[in-house]
């Protein structure tokens, strides 16, 4: 697969993004995808200070490559973007809201700034702040998702930005969906959960396993976590967190206002969980694109995958339309 115009602006060699994915990431997951010739990113959101000063610390030492560094602009912590600004990575990303004048603050570190959205009207807005690559994120992703699936949104948003190059997110995780979000006019994706269940993914071996195991009707939308952890001035209202079935999110799911009066007794429980490093147990975030994940990879060849996957597919589909 040949460099598209996405993957020249970023500097790497094929357009496949790892998404931000909060304090769930590392200097080690993002450096293998950078050296696996996509684009790593280390997130940023509730991530305590003194770790990312360790994790940007130790990417600059893994890859030689482009990264992002990426910010959930409704708890973006000022010390965080300071820190951000110094490091000037190759890409600055952001979701959740209006970057505002946070995108010329990029461009003058010499960053790209890449802004996820989940309707057409806020990929106007990130164009019109001067965004140089806009994600657009289905309905079917994995953590705070919107509405629209990627499949309606993807090409309207491309339609409405051109030429700015548009990234599919939602609802992939092979070559086959790469091939899609292509077809769709996008330029690259932005993928989550397929690099949750990967070796170096910094999280728990359970929480892959439970990615593995997953069909997709199992990630559905917990709209009683918005009490619990909510996510004051998201830019979508519908906006609820997409994660894989559990007897805690069985139990609350549906009942945000009983999560509301029972706040402080849930936000102790997850306190506790999130401490002893079993989140998971609770809240194993992943999109519907668990379904399709089968087995835990190491992120190189994961990207290897998708990447001779997208070209299999693409072929196939020229000859179902062309007869050749």
């Amino acid at each position: 697969m040949l460099p598209n115009r996405l993957a020249t602006l970023l500097g790497i060699d094929v357009p496949i993004i790892q998404a931000g994915m909060s304090r769930f990431t590392s200097a080690e997951l993002a450096a293998a995808v950078s050296n696996a010739g996509a684009l790593g990113s280390v997130g940023c959101d509730l991530r305590p200070v003194d770790d990312l000063i360790q994790q940007l610390a130790r990417i600059a030492g893994l890859t030689k490559h482009p990264y992002a560094i990426n910010h959930l602009l409704p708890r973006l912590d000022p010390q965080a973007w300071s820190l951000t600004l110094e490091a000037k990575p190759a890409v600055i990303s952001f979701a959740g809201g209006d970057p505002g004048e946070k995108v010329s603050q990029a461009h003058a570190v010499g960053a790209r700034v890449m802004v996820q959205v989940q309707t057409v009207t806020q990929a106007c807005r990130a164009a019109e702040r001067g965004a140089d690559v806009i994600v657009a994120q289905g309905g079917e992703a994995g953590g705070h998702s919107g509405t629209v699936a990627a499949l309606a949104l993807v090409p309207q948003v491309v339609e409405n930005v051109a030429p700015i190059p548009v990234v599919a997110a939602g609802g992939i995780a092979d070559g086959r969906g790469f091939a899609a979000a292509l077809a769709l006019g996008a330029q690259g994706i932005n993928i989550g959960t397929r690099f949750l269940a990967c070796a170096e993914a910094p999280v728990a071996n359970e929480w892959k396993q439970m990615i593995v195991a997953a069909q997709s009707e199992d990630a559905v939308k917990f709209d009683a976590w918005n009490e619990i952890s909510p996510l004051t001035g998201h830019d979508t209202a519908e906006a609820a967190v997409r994660t894989l079935r559990t007897p805690f999110v069985d139990e609350w799911r549906g009942r945000r206002e009983e999560a509301r009066r029972a706040t402080a007794e849930l936000r102790r429980l997850v306190k506790e969980f999130t401490v002893q490093g079993r989140l998971h147990e609770l809240l194993p975030i992943a999109g519907q694109s668990a379904g399709l994940v089968h087995e835990i990879l190491p992120a190189k060849e994961i990207v290897r995958r998708l990447v001779t996957e997208a070209e299999s597919a693409l072929q196939e589909a020229q000859v179902m339309v062309c007869g050749r």
